[in-house]
């Protein structure tokens, strides 16, 4: 029987044990290689300037994107993969500086997590509170007119999906680590379409659709920032689309085996506490 889609890793009674601690290596490149329970994890962690580097977790390989582009992060993402840097590990991330305030478990956490799984899972990520949904339409209500852009955007590159009743695995953020040959084949398939159609000037009716307000305010982000990104005075909705392409390419390959070792949500830090995870250690502390 085929495994379901996607689950939520249930702590055994040794859960609160203290996990082996993992071994890291870092080569003469300056990737930092995680040995732990018999497997390799590179995990690369995008950084911007000084501040935010101050958020990086030292196991994992810094990387700085000294210059951003409209795609955010997933830029980063798609060279990594064109240049191999996959290659070699067991499982394989790409996570924002921002992780850690968003899913509050270190790196021995998760990898203890991951091994009482087995290692059986192609993908591990954080988010089984909410697991499987319409991911489109739940992005519509924080970012409108992501769905008609989303939907344009999968008939670019041949895919033509029910996009608004589109059910699939929630990943946010890129915030997943997953087997070399899952990550490459959604880049291969996905990703690398996407990113290309996306950079199309000459698609004028897409560009039209992914230039809408994102409603999102980033303070970070300055008036003279936003219009080398966008040529927009806001965020436009390019890096919000890219963000669920993943979920998408899972929805269209239920093959690949999911599991959610962190069962909150995203969430940042200062509700942390309210998490049900939080609230379980807390009762044991």
């Amino acid at each position: 029987m085929r495994q379901p889609a996607h689950s939520i890793n249930r702590p055994d009674r040794d859960s609160d044990r203290s996990p082996e601690p993992p071994c890291v290596r870092e080569d003469e490149q300056g990737r930092r290689w995680i040995r732990f329970a018999g497997r390799t994890f590179l995990v690369y962690q995008i950084f911007y300037d000084a501040a935010s580097a101050l958020h990086l977790d030292p196991l994992y390989t810094p990387y700085r994107n000294a210059r951003p582009s409209r795609f955010f992060e997933t830029s980063v993402i798609s060279t990594l993969l064109a240049d191999g840097a996959h290659c070699g590990a067991d499982y394989f991330g790409v996570l924002s500086w921002k992780f850690a305030a968003k899913i509050p478990l270190r790196p021995a956490e998760i990898l203890a997590r991951m091994q009482r799984d087995h290692f059986a899972s192609d993908v591990y990520t954080f988010f089984g509170l909410v697991r499987h949904g319409p991911v489109w339409r739940l992005a519509e209500r924080k970012h409108p007119g992501i769905l008609a852009a989303a939907e344009a955007l999968l008939q670019r590159i041949g895919l033509h999906v029910d996009v608004a009743g589109l059910e699939a695995p929630i990943v946010y953020q890129n915030h997943f680590l997953a087997r070399p040959a899952v990550y490459e084949q959604f880049g291969i398939e996905l990703l690398r379409p996407a990113l290309r159609a996306m950079a199309d000037a000459s698609d004028a009716p897409l560009q039209r659709l992914l230039q809408r307000d994102a409603q999102y305010h980033d303070p970070r982000l300055s008036s003279a920032q936003l219009h080398t990104l966008f040529d927009k005075p806001y965020v436009c909705l390019h890096p919000f689309v890219c963000e669920r392409l993943f979920s998408t390419w899972l929805a269209l390959n239920p093959s690949v085996r999911v599991r959610h070792i962190w069962r909150g949500r995203f969430v940042e830090v200062d509700n942390v506490r309210h998490e049900p995870e939080m609230r379980k250690k807390a009762a044991h502390a």
